[in-house]
């Protein structure tokens, strides 16, 4: 191959060199980014790319007399500052009438004209304009930014887009063909080209005539998380009913009275535990105050005061906080009983993740707990399943057919139109082959769904609550003068500050008649595809529930030592459905609350336990008792026994008779023993319920066994006292017979001689 000579390379590079930086600016002005972007490749290597914008506010639509309004933020977190800058908003040019076009938009702002700047529009414009009384050339059309030449390094400012209707060059004699989404785009240049960029949609409606589109919308009244028990805290409740809080935004919601709500059976569950009536106080103690005790206090009566006056105080705080539920409660469900309700199962949990598990009967179980709801709101439907989305499978839709439900909801990618655009949200699909069996069908617009989500969640959803709005009428733009009735639930969470925002935008547009849930289901059936299951579904992750199933079988048995084992089941699983709510497939860990669970249920086990005492015991070789104390720190009534296990059989023990253990005290139990043989017995002692299960918790202790102790002491004592006769006896003996001294002796023996036997 013949090599290029130098020179000739030298010149191409140079000739692409000039090529790429004549067309760098071109391109870069006709492309913005997508969304929130910052861009200039030719400044890339200062370290300026990160240059923002971000919009707080995009007026959704406008009509005739309207008035078009973008405001926002410019960012700049560079180390150098943007020098002349530029502020321009662009029109697109044409009506983005389909899905499709708003997607092009988004991708590239091809075919647009500049309504607004800050050079034509800014305070220096419009103050130069006044003062050459040109009124002609003078607008309404006002820009208005924080900066002037210059936005510094490191510094944030505020601008503002005003363009009234007239302004806009928008058509007004034939509203039908000029209505329609605009897209909108705020561009920041400087004498090197486009440095930030961000879009937005606005709807041009010059009041044209033709049928509405029926919205339904969902809202879940949930508050997701892991709580003892399944019942959520009174202090939990208590922080989302106050200002800000999710509960009082449901609250809120509920001015929409179109507005459909799924509740969980949690929630009311929760409210009725919290706002019950507490228990009748005890006697007020005796006043044992003398009179002549007048004025005297001495430290222990001053510390039992201070206990007093500070349990008083938290009683106080408690009946207040009950008040406060109650209140909030009781005009919840005044007000909800005006909605369509659907109840959900407990905890809202997802069903396709617990089918076919070890623990699928908690399915079952969650939807039998919907009538906690239905007690409450006897309308409530009871009859309607709510897969996480993209989750439903004939096998999972027939499952739930077999517990009652006659009604699904699923979403458009699983049930697609037949006709190409957005066909009506109530349908059917078959549950088996043949098709001989049918279930009832919601069936919500992803698109409407995936943008309200997406705004919910966004830290600035002026944007995306714009392009929501847009999408609306560029659904209503495919069939103008055929009503249709869609159908959009919110997101299965904790109601944030975006839901009122989203349903108020999507709502308060004049192409959209919002309707009620209940019209829906009574609406005639439309049909639609064949049932698609995409492969990647959402779902609680298969380690999340192998570790809630490993913690259902752990405290299974031990359940059987409540007095009441069923509600000591009931709280089991509501607990566990709790770490299976829909909620966690939303971006969250579902490991964690399992996590909680299970640390919850060990908690649970460790509750009840015996508290241990003297490691040494004596015991007599008839039969006697060795105390043993109870303690019961669990929520729930146990009833058990206790067993003592001797290591050796020089100790007999005997099982007790049945005691009942009250939640939150202590008992003590007498277990009858028997020692048979001098000896130290390592014992074991064990709480065993009436199934006879034994409880993980257990004690050990050393007996030390001396048999028939009386008896031997008794012998000790006699053969004592035994002993000291016999050595008494034996240095009796060994003496002998007093011996008379010598002398005496001699003065007897003379006399006995010679003196007269008649005086002897």
């Amino acid at each position: 191959m013949k090599a290029i000579p130098i020179r000739r390379l030298r010149l191409i590079t140079a000739l692409l060199s000039t090529l790429l930086l004549l067309a760098g600016p071109v391109f870069a002005l006709s492309a913005a980014p997508a969304a929130a972007a910052t861009t200039d490749s030719a400044s890339a290597d200062d370290g300026q790319d990160d240059v923002s914008i971000t919009l707080d506010e995009v007026t959704p639509w406008i009509d005739e007399k309207g008035t078009l309004t973008v405001r926002g933020l410019i960012s700049n977190p560079t180390e150098k500052p943007i020098e002349k800058p530029s502020l321009d908003l662009e029109l697109s040019t044409r009506t983005l009438d389909s899905g499709s076009r708003l997607s092009s938009w988004k991708k590239g702002q091809a075919q647009h004209r500049t309504i607004a700047d800050l050079d034509d529009h800014g305070p220096e414009a419009r103050k130069k304009a006044k003062e050459d009384g040109d009124d002609e050339e003078s607008t309404g059309t006002a820009v208005d930014a924080t900066f002037d030449d210059r936005i510094d390094a490191g510094s944030s400012y505020e601008f503002t887009f005003t363009v009234p209707a007239d302004d806009l060059g928008l058509s007004k004699s034939s509203p039908v063909d000029s209505w329609g989404p605009r897209g909108l785009a705020v561009q920041l240049g400087d004498e090197s080209g486009l440095r930030a960029s961000e879009i937005g949609f606005t709807t041009w409606y010059p009041d044209p005539e033709f049928d509405q589109t029926k919205i339904s919308m969902l809202a879940p009244v949930t508050l997701p998380g892991h709580s003892t028990g399944g019942i959520i805290d009174p202090d939990r409740l208590d922080e989302a009913i106050g200002e800000g809080g999710e509960l009082s935004r449901i609250r809120k919601l509920l001015e929409n009275k179109e507005l459909g709500l799924a509740v969980d059976p949690r929630v009311i569950a929760s409210f009725e535990a919290a706002v019950a009536e507490p228990p009748a106080d005890g006697q007020e103690p005796e006043d044992t105050e003398g009179p002549g005790d007048e004025g005297t206090e001495t430290p222990q009566a001053a510390v039992a005061d201070s206990d007093d006056d500070a349990s008083a105080a938290e009683i106080e705080a408690e009946e207040d906080q009950r008040k406060r539920l109650n209140s909030w409660y009781e005009d919840f469900v005044s007000a909800a009983q005006k909605h369509t309700i659907i109840a959900l199962p407990f905890g809202d949990p997802d069903l396709s993740a617990l089918r076919g598990t070890e623990i699928d009967r908690l399915a079952e179980f969650a939807q039998k707990q919907r009538g906690i709801v239905k007690d409450v709101f006897p309308e409530a439907r009871t009859d309607i399943a709510w897969p996480v989305a993209g989750s439903a499978t004939k096998s999972g839709l027939r499952a739930l057919t077999k517990t009652g439900n006659t009604t699904a909801i699923i979403s458009d990618e699983q049930q697609p139109s037949t006709s190409g655009i957005h066909d009506d949200a109530h349908s059917n699909t078959t549950t088996t082959d043949d098709g001989q069996s049918t279930i009832d069908t919601l069936v919500s617009d992803t698109t409407l769904t995936d943008l309200s989500a997406e705004a919910i969640a966004s830290d600035h959803p002026a944007s995306v609550l714009s392009e929501l709005v847009a999408e609306s009428a560029a659904i209503q733009s495919e069939a103008p003068y055929r009503s249709r009735h869609l159908f959009v639930p919110l997101p299965r969470a904790a109601a944030s500050e975006g839901w009122e925002q989203t349903v108020e935008a999507l709502n308060s547009a004049p192409w959209i008649d919002p309707t009620g849930v209940d019209e829906l289901l009574d609406s005639s059936v439309e049909s639609r595809g064949l049932l698609h299951t995409p492969s990647d579904a959402p779902h609680i992750r298969t380690k999340a529930v192998k570790s809630l199933a490993e913690t259902r079988a752990d405290q299974e048995d031990f359940n059987s030592v409540f007095t009441d084992q069923e509600a000591a089941d009931i709280r089991l699983d509501r607990e566990l459905l709790s770490c299976t709510s829909a909620a966690w497939t939303l971006g969250r860990n579902a490991n964690i609350c399992a996590d909680a669970a299970r640390e919850q249920s060990r908690d649970l086990m460790d509750s009840l336990h015996l508290r241990k005492g003297s490691s040494i015991l004596l015991v007599t070789g008839e039969e006697t008792t060795i105390p043993v104390t109870i303690v019961n720190d669990s929520p729930a009534e146990a009833t058990l026994h206790i067993r003592m296990k001797p290591a050796t059989p020089q100790l007999r023990a005997h099982t007790t008779e049945t005691v009942q253990v009250p939640a939150e005290e202590t008992t003590r139990v007498d277990v009858p023993v028997e020692g048979l043989a001098n000896a130290d017995v390592p014992t074991t002692i064990e709480m065993v319920t009436a199934d006879d299960v034994v409880l993980p918790k257990q004690e050990s202790l050393m007996v030390r066994v001396r048999a028939d102790w009386e008896n031997i002491g008794t012998a000790v004592i006699g053969l004592a006292l035994a002993a000291v006769f016999v050595i008494g006896l034996v240095k009796t003996i060994s003496r002998g017979r007093p011996k008379i001294p010598e002398q005496q002796l001699a003065d007897a023996m003379a006399r006995a001689q010679t003196d007269d036997p008649e005086k002897r």
